[in-house]
């Protein structure tokens, strides 16, 4: 698939921000020291990202794309003043191009999984991957959802359309629930990169028409994490973070697995357990 213009000025303000900074340098003259200023880290990547990006713009954008390639092109003459001057453009590119290319991931789900979606909002996308909360559309989140006085059905649909991507968050609250059916429903119209996602109280075995069993995953699944991670890395053309991913990763998986020991630890545990406890609890 052709990266966008917002995904490739994405790009570039991910490794100018994440692998670039500009350093002070002392020169000394004689009896004085005059200081100047350069440009340090990843200058070679961002300038092959800046290119790609100026071949995007100059059909769109050819004054803003000519802008860009001169800026680009004498960036080694005075590094400080076109280093500025092409920041500023990307900017200006990334405020054009949001409206219609922002990133928006649609969580369906039920609200009696609020805490799950929590979870998984704040250390998978938000710390693991890099998304901010007005990229992510879930509906029993306060920032997330949906605002006080809104059309609940109109703007559900809209965001469904609107969505890069769409999380099915298949529990037992989620069979029983028919707003979320509905949404399923809404979900396949739209077809816009569907993912279904298995919660630790539903096996495969349980999830009947809802989803093909073999195109889900489960949620607490490390491996499923990774390559949701690495899919949204690389579509919205964030740097990937590593160590830091691994981490969060790893605080989701153990939440799922372990809980805090009440109610909800124990409706997230793994399945095995799951059904054990409800067992002794029944």
């Amino acid at each position: 698939m052709k990266d966008s213009i917002y995904q490739l000025a994405s790009k570039c303000k991910s490794i100018s921000d994440d692998g670039m900074g500009i350093d002070k340098v002392l020169i000394p003259y004689r009896n004085l020291m005059f200081t100047d200023y350069t440009v340090k880290g990843a200058v070679d990547e961002y300038l092959s990202a800046i290119d790609e990006l100026w071949k995007a713009l100059i059909d769109k954008y050819p004054v803003i794309g000519y802008e860009l390639r001169l800026h680009k092109d004498n960036y080694r003459d005075d590094k400080i003043v076109h280093y500025t001057a092409i920041k500023t453009i990307v900017d200006c590119v990334l405020a054009l191009e949001k409206e219609h290319h922002a990133k928006r991931i649609f969580i369906s789900h039920s609200s009696k999984d609020t805490v799950v979606m929590k979870k998984f909002s704040d250390f998978i996308l938000q710390l693991g991957i890099g998304l901010k909360p007005e990229d992510i559309f879930c509906t029993s989140i306060e920032d997330m959802g949906i605002k006080n006085g809104e059309d609940i059905r109109y703007h559900i649909m809209k965001n469904v359309q609107s969505a890069d991507f769409s999380f099915l968050m298949i529990s037992k609250n989620y069979k029983q629930s028919e707003i979320c059916l509905n949404e399923m429903g809404a979900v396949w119209a739209a077809n816009n990169r569907v993912r279904y996602y298995i919660l630790p109280d539903v096996d495969f075995k349980e999830i009947g028409w809802l989803c093909d069993a073999y195109k889900a995953d489960k949620l607490g699944d490390p491996i499923a994490l990774d390559k949701l991670q690495e899919e949204l890395t690389d579509f919205y053309g964030l740097s990937p973070k590593g160590v830091t991913w691994s981490r969060h990763r790893q605080d989701f998986v153990d939440y799922l697995g372990c809980g805090s020991g009440n109610n909800i630890g124990a409706k997230f545990a793994s399945i095995e357990v799951c059904e054990s406890i409800i067992d002794e609890l029944t």
